[in-house]
């Protein structure tokens, strides 16, 4: 996206015309000054709508003068990209104060002023070029800032292209100007030359003078030395003028007290004031030097000028937003506005409105009582599509959308004019007149009591008139009106939505709240009766209404019935539904702990067979070892009888453990690599890696490796990987060895090639995890050398490996390594 600044700096010697504008796509501005080829709202439209009243507020918001020139230019546009482009740039803005919490130009002033002031007079003093260097610093600091957040790549763009003028123009006020805006001793060799000669000649003069005074105490009215004219003086008494031939500079305002120069001292002065004259025509060079160089850096800085007022006037608008908590709607073809709040009223006593139009029908007639809320409502509807298309935030939730415009129309308020002789009435036609005219598809209409201000029955027709006329130009149109006529037509087309402003008959106020689909009431009646107007003279109110009007009446007492029935139902589903999702969230807690019992007893139940098979083992090896040893054959068969109840009683242990673990294993159709898993009988999620052809199942466990049956698989308790890797590692339930088999001490892998001995290196080091041995030995043997450095290579990729070396000389030395496994693992 550009920034597009040439055409208000095109002519820059017309710099007084030179206003704050912001970076656009093609012709269109979207910040200060926005130039358009069509006009999407009218002056008429804006003083109705109150645009200049918020753009009031968002200008508050500018950290400078040149932010808010940019924010009172603001004005809604209808160039789609345009517009998503500012949206975007202030959205990220928001973001920006979200995190770094504020942005301000800081010493950045408008240099417009000082552009023609340099033209005017030929050339500025300290000051004025003070004020420049302050703001050329000013504009660096905003590059710096907002260049080097990569969150922010549009602003970073914008900030980008900021010159501060160019670097010359910096160093050469900067070696010029002081910050106080005086001129540096040494801004040029000359004037650096001319001051220190001034120096030394009146560092002459002081002393010369000092001695003066010294000598003639009865002379001297002060013992100061000042400068009077230019040159240097002393005070004296006025009654010693005759003592000797003083030149006489100025008086004290009693005229006690005369300032001289004594004579000897006319030569040194006059030198003195020679180079004074010198001084101030350098200094004058100095400064028209400066300042023919400002003027030829004028369209850098106007550039500038319009970037920097940009930048204010997006962070305004973001500032805007944060504090009224605003956002911008999506930019749809309908309007649906939820939870609206009109931007001028008090957030605090504000009713938020909700509502839809153009989504199915283009028009909406709007009724209900009077001060209820139905101009609010319009003003609210036309303020937020003004606000977008201008860049700004609306206060309303994000999930709100509006169309894009091209115009936007409104007849509200009272538009009597004495000077052009209109009615109200008749103000109110020639602006409907005009408002028919102009209305197409991409036209919002807002019409405020239509049919007004004049007989109700003529009114009413003309307000039906114009209704038809609004629905075959296919405009959105929404209409406020108290005519029973326009309600019954709305009630009745089918192309026209309904809607009412709700009011509390009870309290006898209105609630401001948007009901749709249903007509409202004026509720004079109402009212009438509850303020102690006598009920026959009600009836006989009534009774002057026509058949048509008491029956529209009538609908609209049975629509507020159903409305207020449907209302009740809507609350009572709403509790049905809070409680069935409480029940739901009950069930699941309960449906969890079950599952996680359940896996306990299972896990409680699979260890007490572990342990039954352990203790069986050695039973059974200490049996064989005695009835080899016994000779009796009595006792030997009674330890063989013994051990044949003990393979029984081992084979239903293993039926039920089989039974167990087959209860809810996972199918073997969902069984594949890569699936995440619980190992049932370790306890332990992992990952399945390997399935081999004879249906065994290899699964990792963070870096352990175990092959084990497909039916000691069942679900994961975890839902993924990345919940597992979260898992504290020193409270890793640990696995634990279920097989009989004793794990030997030492693995002698020499005689293989290289991949079978790291094939069997890789099992027996599960098996040593499995069974908790944390030292053994790996013997491969010297030779060569490439199956020992294999070995070594291997080890040092397990993780689980604390250490592994050689083993000592007397031990095998380089022909075994010894392993230590980590107490972690």
């Amino acid at each position: 996206m550009d920034c597009a600044l040439d055409r208000n700096i095109a002519q820059p010697e017309d710099t007084s015309s030179v206003i704050a504008v912001s970076c656009r796509t093609d012709t269109t501005h979207l910040s200060g000054g926005i130039v358009h080829a069509s006009v999407v709202a009218i002056d008429k439209t804006l003083r109705d709508l109150e645009f200049d009243r918020v753009k009031a507020i968002v200008r508050q918001y500018a950290s400078c003068s040149l932010g808010e020139e940019a924010v009172d230019a603001l004005a809604p546009i209808s160039d789609r990209p345009a517009i998503e482009a500012a949206m975007n740039e202030v959205s990220e803005s928001i973001r920006f104060l979200n995190v770094h919490g504020r942005f301000s130009l800081g010493a950045v002033r408008d240099l417009a002023p000082l552009i023609k002031r340099a033209k005017d007079r030929g050339a500025l003093d300290g000051e004025a070029f003070a004020v420049i260097l302050n703001t050329i610093e000013g504009t660096l600091q905003v590059k710096a800032t907002l260049t080097e957040n990569a969150q922010e790549p549009l602003l970073s763009a914008i900030a980008q292209r900021l010159t501060a003028g160019g670097p010359a123009i910096r160093r050469n006020i900067h070696r010029a100007i002081d910050e106080r805006g005086d001129i540096r001793d040494d801004a040029t060799p000359q004037l650096s030359q001319l001051t220190g000669k001034r120096r030394t000649i009146e560092g002459r003069i002081e002393s010369k003078l000092q001695g003066f005074i010294d000598r003639n105490p009865e002379l001297i009215s002060e013992p100061v030395i000042t400068r009077r004219r230019g040159r240097l003086v002393v005070a004296i008494r006025s009654g010693a003028i005759s003592a000797m031939e003083f030149i006489v500079h100025d008086r004290s305002a009693t005229g006690q007290t005369l300032y001289v120069e004594p004579p000897g001292f006319v030569s040194e002065n006059n030198l003195v004031s020679q180079l004074d004259s010198d001084i101030r025509e350098e200094i004058r060079r100095i400064l028209h030097t400066l300042t023919q160089e400002f003027l030829e850096s004028e369209t850098a800085f106007l550039r500038d000028r319009a970037i920097l007022a940009h930048l204010d006037s997006t962070f305004a608008r973001a500032e805007y937003a944060v504090q009224t908590r605003s956002g911008f709607p999506t930019l749809g073809k309908a309007i649906s506005l939820r939870n609206a709040r009109h931007p001028l009223i008090n957030p605090d006593v504000v009713v938020p409105v909700s509502l839809s139009l153009g989504d199915g029908s283009r028009m909406m007639v709007l009724t209900g009582p009077n001060t209820g809320g139905k101009t609010v409502s319009l003003k609210t509807i036309g303020l937020l599509a003004l606000m977008t298309q201008a860049a700004i935030p609306i206060p309303a939730s994000p999930d709100s959308e509006l169309p894009l415009l091209s115009s936007i129309r409104t007849d509200i308020g009272d538009e009597q004019s004495i000077a052009q002789n209109l009615s109200t009435f008749s103000a109110h036609m020639t602006n409907i007149v005009s408002i028919l005219e102009s209305a197409d598809v991409d036209t919002l209409i807002l019409l405020d009591e239509l049919g007004a201000g004049t007989d109700p029955q003529e009114g009413a027709a003309l307000g039906l008139s114009v209704i038809e006329s609004l629905l075959e130009s296919n405009a959105l149109v929404c209409v406020s009106t108290h005519l029973t006529p326009l309600k019954y037509f709305a009630i009745r087309h089918p192309e026209v939505k309904t809607a009412s402003m709700e009011f509390d008959v009870k309290t006898l106020s209105p609630t401001y709240r948007v009901i749709e689909g249903v007509p409202g009431r004026s509720n004079a009646f109402i009212i009438a009766q509850q303020l102690g107007f006598p009920e026959d003279r009600i009836e006989r109110a009534r009774s002057f209404l026509s058949q048509g009007e008491i029956r529209a009446d009538d609908i609209l007492d049975e629509l507020e019935r159903e409305r207020q029935a449907m209302r009740t139902q809507r609350m009572a589903a709403e509790q049905d539904r809070s409680e069935a999702k409480l029940l739901r969230e009950s069930y699941e807690r309960q449906l969890t702990a079950f599952e996680e019992e359940k896996e306990s007893a299972l896990s409680a139940r699979f260890k007490m067979l572990d342990q039954f098979l352990r203790d069986t083992q050695e039973r059974l090896e200490t049996l064989v070892t005695s009835a080899q040893q016994i000779e009796a054959d009595e006792t030997r068969r009674e330890h063989l009888r013994e051990i044949s109840v003990l393979r029984e009683q081992t084979r239903m242990r293993h039926e039920e453990a089989r039974t167990l673990s087959h209860s809810d294993s996972l199918p073997p159709d969902q069984l594949e690599v890569g699936k995440a898993v619980h190992v049932r009988s370790l306890a332990t999620d992992g990952r399945i890696v390997q399935i081999t052809a004879k249906g065994t199942v290899t699964v990792d466990m963070d870096g352990i490796r175990v092959q084990t049956e497909p039916t000691d698989l069942i679900a994961p308790r975890k839902s993924s990987r990345t919940e597992l890797s979260k898992q504290d590692k020193k409270t890793r339930i640990r696995p634990k060895q279920l097989r009989s088999r004793r794990v030997p001490l030492e693995l002698d892998v020499r005689g293989l090639t290289v991949n079978e001995a790291l094939r069997q290196v890789e099992e027996y080091l599960d098996q040593l995890l499995l069974a908790d041995i944390r030292n053994a030995r790996i013997l491969h043997g010297k030779g060569t050398g490439a199956l020992r450095d294999a070995v070594q290579s291997y080890l040092g990729t397990c993780r689980f490996i604390s250490s592994h070396g050689f083993a000592p000389p007397n031990l095998g030395g380089d022909g075994v390594t010894e392993v230590e496994i980590s107490e972690s693992s």
